[in-house]
């Protein structure tokens, strides 16, 4: 066991991705210490935890901070045991024999990367296909990087997001970890975008692979996601450029999205009509700077 890792599963009432997870984990090639953090779970899932005879230590808070709030006492927590490396893993995740191995291979050269992602119906699919969690920011453009399949084992890109990042602890102590007024979505692509204004280097380690089933903790096209989703993206904007409500006017993707949540709101299906109106909220919401968890949806 590697004592200057840890890796940290967020566990909020799924208890079952969580124990896969950890024994996904434990079963690498390399094994890190584990610690579980459970971001106020309401269901039975401190008690599962307890109940099973793994080598890991469990983190319950009081109430669900959201995945920033809970990363960041996992974080804490790893800062406190010395470690030089935290391995943020989304409890729906399984990754691979090899993925923290090659993430180790490369961390020299990286203050934060992410592993390779690929997702189907169950994490033993041998066809699972990859998906974005790697971009490059030209002008501050988002520009999906993906690897076609190399030999390099590793790419510097510009931001990484995703299931699993493996930080350098310090780089996360000395900007100030997960800016956690964002609750939930767009607060990896901050953490990596300060890290990487700090001077650290990024990268997408392809030879590390994680599967994940996507949508696990809240399911993409709820209501709430796409709430915080589009709230979370103005929030990005309004703290990362002097001129926020330009750069929001320059981007024509968010005329699309408000028209036709619009569109939707007058002549949709009731589904469709929920899913809108939470757009819709995000973007007034973002505009207005209202930030943290909601119940709204």
């Amino acid at each position: 066991m590697r004592d200057d890792v840890v890796a940290v599963i967020l566990n909020w009432n799924c208890a079952d991705d969580t124990i896969r997870c950890l024994r996904a984990v434990a079963s690498g090639s390399t094994v890190p210490e584990i610690v579980v953090v459970d971001n106020g779970s309401q269901d039975d899932s401190i008690a599962k935890l307890e109940q099973i005879d793994d080598s890991f230590s469990l983190v319950p808070l009081d109430r669900n901070y959201g995945f920033a709030g809970g990363m960041n006492a996992g974080i804490r927590e790893a800062h406190s045991r010395g470690a030089k490396w935290v391995w943020l893993l989304n409890a729906d995740a399984v990754p691979r024999t090899d993925a923290l191995s090659a993430l180790l291979e490369h961390s020299d050269q990286f203050a934060v990367s992410a592993s390779l992602q690929t997702s189907s119906d169950r994490p033993e699919d041998t066809d699972a296909e990859p998906y974005l969690v790697a971009a490059m920011l030209p002008n501050g453009r988002v520009r999906p990087f993906v690897c076609p399949g190399c030999d390099e084992g590793a790419h510097e890109v510009d931001v990484v997001t995703g299931a699993a990042m493996f930080v350098g602890v310090d780089w996360a102590m000395r900007v100030g970890l997960f800016d956690e007024r964002f609750f939930h979505y767009k607060e990896e692509f901050d953490l990596v975008t300060r890290i990487g204004d700090a001077g650290g280097r990024v990268g997408l380690v392809c030879s590390s692979e994680v599967w994940h089933q996507r949508g696990g903790s809240l399911k993409l096209s709820s209501p709430r996601a796409q709430y915080y989703h589009y709230r979370n993206e103005v929030l990005y904007v309004r703290k990362h450029y002097a001129r926020p409500f330009v750069r929001l006017l320059n981007e024509p993707i968010h005329y699309k999205t408000v028209t036709t949540s619009v569109l939707q709101v007058a002549v949709g299906g009731r589904e469709r009509r929920s899913r809108s109106l939470a757009v819709l909220a995000g973007y007034w919401d973002g505009l207005r700077g209202i930030h943290g968890a909601t119940e709204r949806f």
